[in-house]
């Protein structure tokens, strides 16, 4: 009887058993049957999530409860990210699906993502549960809206690529400054003491105004050097900026040997020497670290060098024995015309006088402040509404004080939280560089790109530069002089901007220190910011949080090697930055991060490609440092890289030309191959048809006919003459490249239809001997004009200088013209906007200067090596062409 209850209950549990076998069989198999419809369901509720993120932005800074819901939202959100781009590139990369069904590669990726997917479900419907409790989803739906979408997506790049940069510029630069820039240009004359402080809280603008002294007298001095401190300065940093700036054989010489020996050389190159040295933003100066003695600076009062700092400590002043200049805050009357520039941008506009009063008002809410005016200013430049107006003085009158940061910080945190979202995260990714950091917008952009700030699609890369120009608009970026994709090569942020995108990266899960990393590594961070923190290889930990999406480490040039097995939890990185350390090879480990968008190697000392870099299948950016002189043939697997940096190279592997998706190549002049089958030959190009940049050495006259068909959507080009062929003629169908921004050509005959480039913004001529050229004057958009090595031509045309000519021209250079006699006489009009005037070793120039007065715009003219001696003569100071020049143009810089 027991045998028989026994066999039963052992047949019932074996039933049971295999039921619940066979349904989780079941429910394994639909992770995988039921792949699409899950992956479906993923993106339409990762859409909906990031409504939740957009409706809660505002709310969590006051409220724990939705901070902490926030932060769960925040995680979920970067996971599913992961899961769809995971399954973009498997379809991207992975095998096509068999006759007979899927591959077993296939049902192995489909069931792992199944499952993750299964997780991240339980964890919406929980977070909605919660959200509704916390009563934020009434505004999802119209929060989702503004999610940039498939559908939306194309409307925002609309708008961006219809954005510009305000021309505030010339009318900043007059509000307020030139009283100033007059007392400092008599301090710099008084002996009294050789040191000179400009000191005054941040936001005064002590830095704009020594730009302006620095540009006004730096011709006057044997050396002119311009260092940046900061707050966490290194001396050997600063020392090797500095000799660099000073003396470039002991710039060589500098790294060789150590702090206290390079001081000493320092201070003898200095000594006798009448120099001009700015230190901006010096924090702390005296005591056991004089910052002037360990640099290796001249001391004494017979010492003819002068030193200029900025600072906002008084104690830095004393510890100096300075000379003190103290900013003042600018007038109500200098408050309101600088907020004008920044909200009317520059014009008169009816509505000026009816915004004036509580315009006024929200000045003073600014405290006088030039950096705090610019900033609310810019915010409210696209609207005329008195209620907006009316709302952004409220604001102001509300800010309340942050604990330990500057009091300027909360005004300027209001421009921030007026921005859209994608704008928002724009800016807080500043906080990547260190302070004082000239930024590459290059890398800035394609950063925005490989984080995923910036929507997807065709005009990605001109979204992401008019994120930039809206930026700088809004007054949260400077950026320097020149204005468009082609010519913008840096920007800066204000340091206390930086303290301010800091603060809110912060908020955001982002770390700046190791102690930070060290202390909480439980933490799902999203990025790790190291960069410039002299960290060494002891400092660097293999525990990283799974949801890391940055991890920079650049500028410590203590780091030698990285852990092996430092990438293997990094699944979901997208930006990786080693650039200035000195490792020499990259871990296999870092080859498991399939969605890794950017590899910054510069300046590392790595000779080749890592073989790990060939399975980094989501890559769009690789820079490569200089000593790396070759691709490997498999850089062609690498289907979604957009961007290759390797100055080092100048030979391509022929497959190069199946990476369709290849936007710039910034090579070494790029040789192409006549003979070698296994090198990338002329007809090559033609399959290239997404290359925007390319520099091209042409050595055999047949790699021009070979070249099928030039890449038309080409943005730059440089293009060398390399076969003998005196003034070989460039073939016609270039004409075909409509976006051609800039073009540099070296010894080929100059073409008539280059006129034709009517988006062309800069343009190089070197060693293209002619005794006249085309009609450049008509290109309605070059902005710098570069004409060098002309061994033929006597006189430039005279229409250069018709009214109307050259109407956007900021930049003219034109040097080693060895038969130049004339500059064409400039009629009223003509270059219009030029800005700088270039001449050097043209001399047998006899006739300049005509005309010259009529240039509003001019502030630096330099003729250096140039002109007859009758000519130097008249425009030394005093002189008939100088007297002339200055008497329209009092600021202008003449030098020769």
């Amino acid at each position: 009887m027991a045998s028989v209850i026994g066999e039963a209950l052992l047949g019932k549990v074996c039933e049971i058993a295999l039921e619940m076998a066979l349904q989780r069989l079941t429910e394994e198999a639909n992770l995988v049957m039921h792949f699409k419809k899950e992956l479906r369901w993923l993106n339409k509720k990762l859409t909906y999530v990031r409504g939740f993120l957009k409706a809660a932005d505002q709310q969590s800074r006051y409220n724990e409860d939705v901070k902490e819901w926030l932060e769960e939202i925040r995680v979920i959100s970067l996971l599913a990210e992961d899961i769809c781009e995971e399954c973009a590139v498997e379809s991207l990369y992975g095998n096509n699906a068999q006759s007979c069904g899927l591959s077993c590669n296939q049902w192995i990726f489909r069931y792992r993502i199944g499952r993750r997917i299964k997780d991240i479900k339980d964890r919406i419907r929980s977070i909605i549960e919660e959200g509704n409790d916390l009563k934020l989803l009434r505004d999802v739906s119209s929060a989702n809206e503004a999610i940039a979408s498939p559908s939306t997506s194309t409307s925002q790049s609309a708008e961006w690529k219809r954005s510009r940069l305000l021309p505030r510029d010339s009318h900043s630069h007059s509000v307020g400054i030139q009283s100033k820039v007059d007392d400092m240009l008599r301090l710099l004359g008084n002996d009294a003491s050789p040191v000179i402080a400009v000191v005054g809280m941040g936001g005064m603008g002590k830095t704009h105004l020594l730009q302006h002294v620095y540009n006004s007298v730096k011709e006057r001095y044997e050396k002119s050097i311009w260092l940046s401190v900061s707050q966490s300065y290194s001396v050997s940093k600063l020392q090797k900026d500095l000799v660099f700036q000073l003396d470039k054989d002991l710039h060589e010489k500098g790294s060789e040997v150590s702090e206290q020996v390079l001081a000493q050389l320092i201070n003898e190159s200095l000594q006798g020497k009448r120099c001009l040295l700015v230190l901006d933003d010096v924090w702390r100066a005296g005591g056991e670290n004089d910052l002037l003695a360990r640099l290796g600076l001249p001391s004494g009062d017979n010492n003819p060098c002068k030193i200029v700092v900025t600072t906002r400590s008084r104690e830095v002043c004393a510890s100096l024995n300075a000379q003190i200049y103290e900013m003042q805050y600018l007038s109500d009357e200098e408050s309101w015309r600088l907020f004008c520039v920044y909200a009317f941008e520059g014009k008169r506009e009816p509505e000026q006088h009816l915004m004036e009063e509580v315009g006024r008002k929200i000045v003073k809410q600014c405290g006088n402040l030039p950096l705090a005016i610019k900033t609310i200013a810019a915010s409210l430049a696209k609207t005329r509404m008195p209620r907006d107006w009316d709302s952004k003085l409220q604001q102001l009158q509300g800010v309340q004080g942050i604990a330990n940061v500057d009091p300027i910080i909360p005004i300027l945190r209001l421009s921030y939280d007026s921005l859209p979202a994608i704008l928002k995260a724009c800016f807080a990714y500043l906080s990547f560089f260190p302070e004082d950091e000239q930024i590459n917008c290059e890398y800035l952009v394609n950063l925005w790109i490989g984080e995923g700030f910036i929507p997807a699609g065709e005009g990605q890369w001109d979204a992401a530069w008019n994120c930039l120009y809206q930026l700088a608009n809004l007054c949260l970026l400077q950026l320097w002089e020149e204005v468009n994709p082609t010519l913008t090569k840096y920007c800066r942020i204000h340091d206390l901007l930086l303290d301010l995108a800091i603060h809110i990266s912060r908020e955001n899960k982002c770390v700046f220190s190791v102690e930070e990393v060290c202390k909480d590594t439980s933490s799902d961070f999203c990025r790790i910011l190291l960069s410039k923190k002299d960290i060494d290889d002891d400092n660097i930990s293999e525990s990283c949080p799974i949801c890391l999406r940055t991890f920079s480490l650049s500028q410590n040039e203590g780091i030698f090697s990285i852990p092996t097995n430092l990438f293997t939890a990094m699944r979901g990185l997208r930006v990786l930055d080693l650039s200035e350390t000195n490792i020499s090879a990259l871990p296999e480990s870092i080859g498991k991060m399939k969605l890794l968008k950017v590899l910054n190697l510069w300046y590392t000392i790595i000779r080749e490609v890592p073989e790990c870099v060939r399975h980094l299948k989501s890559l769009m950016f690789l820079a490569l440092p200089g000593e790396c002189d070759n691709l490997p043939v498999w850089i062609n697997e690498l289907k979604c890289l957009q961007h290759i940096e390797c100055e080092g190279v100048s030979r391509m592997p022929k497959g190069i030309s199946k990476m369709l998706s290849l936007r710039t190549l910034r090579s070494d002049w790029l040789d192409l191959s006549v003979e070698e089958e296994e090198l990338m030959r002329s007809e090559d190009l033609a399959n290239m048809t997404q290359l925007q940049e390319l520099w091209l050495n042409v050595k055999h006259e047949m790699e021009l006919e070979g070249i099928l068909a030039w890449p038309v959507k080409m943005r730059r080009l440089f293009i060398c003459n390399e076969t003998g062929i005196q003034l070989l003629e460039l073939p016609e169908k270039m004409t075909a490249m409509k976006d051609l921004e800039s073009l540099k050509i070296d010894n080929f005959a100059v073409p008539s239809w280059i006129c034709g480039f009517a988006n062309l913004r800069e343009l190089e001529l070197n060693g293209c001997d002619c005794s006249d050229y085309p009609e450049l004057q008509i290109m309605p958009n070059l902005v710098r004009l570069e004409l060098y090595g002309n061994i033929r031509c006597r006189e430039l045309p005279k229409a250069f200088g018709k009214a109307g000519g050259f109407p956007q021209l900021r930049f003219l250079k034109i040097g080693w013209f060895r038969e130049l006699e004339e500059f064409p006489e400039l009629e009223e009009g003509a270059m219009a906007c030029l800005e700088e005037l270039v001449l050097f070793m043209c001399l047998k120039v006899k006739k300049v200067g005509e005309g010259l007065e009529r240039l509003k715009r001019l502030r630096v003219f330099d003729y250096h090596e140039s002109g007859t001696s009758e000519v130097k003569e008249k425009f030394k100071e005093g002189g008939e062409y100088w007297h002339k020049i200055k008497s329209n143009n009092p600021h202008l810089i003449i030098s020769g």
